[in-house]
C-alpha cells in the first residue's frame, strides 16, 4: 500500500490539488507507478511501467503515457526487435470473473501489417506509418494470442504511447475483448529507448485513461483521469556496513533531486540469493526483512542487525510513496483531473554479509 505524504518539495513551495467541480462520476481509479534503472543525468536507462486498476472500477478503453519532458528516446529499433517483457492480470467476465495472466514480450511491429494498420486507424485515427514507431505487447491468455499495439509518437518535447482495449462488456464477434477480459494490473518494461535529462530536478511521467461507458463499447471522455510518477535525476540510494558491539550497522543514505526525504521509512530485504530486493526490471529473490527509523532531512540512516548463521545478501528499497494530489495542468495540455502522484522507486546496492568466524581461544 503506497503511504500518501507530502514530502517537502525543495524546488517548489508544495504540490497544490486542482480543484474540479461537477457531478460525482462510477468509481475509476487506475495509476501509473513508473520505476527506473537508473537515476543518474544523462544516463540510459530502462523504464518499468506498472499500472493498477480497481477490480470493481469501469473498464478501461484507451491509455496514454508520456515521458517526461527533458527526456530523450530512441524510436528506431528496427522490426522484430525484442525491447522488454510484459505480464498483466485481467478479470475474464465471460469466465465467472476469473483472475487470468498473461504474458509475454513486447516487439517492435510492422506497420505494414493488416492487423497493425487497422487497430492503429481504430485507436489513433492515422495512419500506422505515421506513428515514430509501434510496439507489441505480445502476450497469450488461456492458449491464445492476445496482441496489444503501442503507438508511440514523438511529439515536441514529449513521447507519448497510446494503447487501446477492447470492451469487455460485448461479444468477441462485434470486437470485444477475448474472454470478456478486463485489465487489472499490467506490468511492461522499456529497454534500449529511454535516456535521462541532462539537468538537475524534478520530472514526471504521466498517464492519461479514458474509461469505457460500462455495459457498452463507448468510451467515457468525462471519466478520464490521470496520474503521474514523480522521478528526481539524480536519485540515488547507498548501503554500506559497519562495525557494532553486538552484530553489525547497515547504514547509507537516500537522496532524490527536488525533495526532502524527512520521514520517508525505508524497506530492508534480504536473503540467501543475490538480488533479494525488487527493482525496475526482477521481483527480488528475498524477502522484506525490517524497515529503518524515519530518515532525516539528511537521508541517512543506520539499522544495527545480529551477526547472521549463513551468508545473506541485504539490500535497501524506497519504495510506496507518492503524493496525495498534483501540481500544475496535464503535460498533455488536456483539461484532464489528476488522482494523484507516486514517486518512483530505488533499490540501493547489495551486500554480502558472511557469517562471523569463531573466535580461537
Amino acid at each position: 500500500m503506497k503511504s500518501s505524504i507530502r514530502l517537502a518539495l525543495l524546488v517548489c513551495a508544495s504540490f497544490v490539488g486542482l480543484a474540479f467541480a461537477g457531478p460525482a462520476l462510477a468509481k475509476y481509479d487506475p495509476s501509473l507507478t513508473i520505476e527506473q534503472t537508473s537515476y543518474k543525468l544523462g544516463a540510459p536507462t530502462s523504464v518499468d511501467v506498472f499500472i493498477a486498476i480497481s477490480e470493481d472500477a469501469d473498464p478501461t478503453a484507451k491509455f496514454t503515457i508520456l515521458s517526461p519532458v527533458g527526456y530523450r528516446a530512441n524510436l528506431g529499433a528496427a522490426k522484430g526487435s525484442k525491447i522488454g517483457s510484459v505480464i498483466a492480470i485481467v478479470k475474464a467476465k465471460a469466465l465467472g470473473g476469473a483472475r487470468l495472466p498473461l504474458l509475454g514480450d513486447v516487439i517492435v511491429a510492422d506497420p505494414a501489417n493488416q492487423a497493425i494498420a487497422t487497430a492503429s486507424l481504430g485507436c489513433t485515427k492515422v495512419p500506422a506509418t505515421s506513428h515514430s514507431t509501434i510496439w507489441v505487447l505480445n502476450t497469450s491468455l488461456q492458449g491464445q494470442t492476445v496482441a496489444i499495439p503501442v503507438f508511440v509518437d514523438s511529439k515536441g518535447p514529449l513521447v507519448t504511447m497510446q494503447v487501446c482495449l477492447p470492451s469487455p462488456d460485448i461479444p468477441e464477434a462485434q470486437g470485444g475483448a477475448k474472454f470478456g477480459a478486463q485489465l487489472v494490473l499490467a506490468d511492461f518494461t522499456i529497454k534500449g529507448v529511454f535516456t535521462n535529462a541532462g539537468s538537475n530536478g524534478g520530472y514526471e511521467w504521466a498517464g492519461d485513461y479514458t474509461p469505457y461507458v460500462p455495459g457498452s463499447a463507448n468510451p467515457n471522455p468525462l471519466g478520464s483521469v490521470e496520474w503521474r510518477t514523480y522521478v528526481g535525476l539524480p536519485t540515488s540510494l547507498t548501503l554500506k556496513k559497519a562495525k557494532a558491539k553486538n552484530g553489525f550497522k547497515l547504514t547509507g543514505q537516500l537522496k532524490v533531486a527536488g525533495l526532502n526525504p524527512a520521514g520517508v521509512r525505508l524497506s530492508l530485504y534480504s536473503g540467501k540469493k543475490a538480488r533479494p530486493a525488487p527493482n525496475a526490471v526482477a521481483g527480488g529473490t528475498g524477502k522484506r526483512a525490517g524497515r529503518t527509523a524515519k530518515l532525516p532531512k539528511t537521508g541517512k540512516y543506520s539499522m544495527t542487525r545480529r551477526n547472521v548463521k549463513f551468508a545473506t545478501f541485504f539490500q535497501v528499497r524506497f519504495e510506496g510513496y507518492g503524493f496525495p494530489s498534483c501540481d500544475g495542468p496535464s503535460p498533455s495540455g488536456l483539461p484532464i483531473k489528476c488522482a494523484g502522484e507516486d514517486i518512483a522507486g530505488v533499490t540501493s546496492n547489495q551486500l554480502k554479509v558472511l557469517k562471523p568466524k569463531k573466535k580461537r581461544h
